[in-house]
């Protein structure tokens, strides 16, 4: 049986909380992106829309 000492809890809490947040960054970068291009993919497939018909 393995015994977990406070410190080892600490780091693991640690690094539990880094990686939520490197989670929720890259995230959030993802949505950010999205939105940011939604407008000119819209107007993009529009127009591939009236060119094809």
């Amino acid at each position: 049986m393995t015994v977990v000492t406070p410190r080892v809890a600490r780091s693991r809490k640690a690094v539990m909380a880094l990686f939520v947040t490197a989670c929720a960054v890259v995230f959030g970068a993802a949505v950010f992106g999205v939105l940011y291009a939604l407008p000119g993919l819209v107007e993009e497939v529009r127009l591939l829309w009236e060119e094809t018909w």
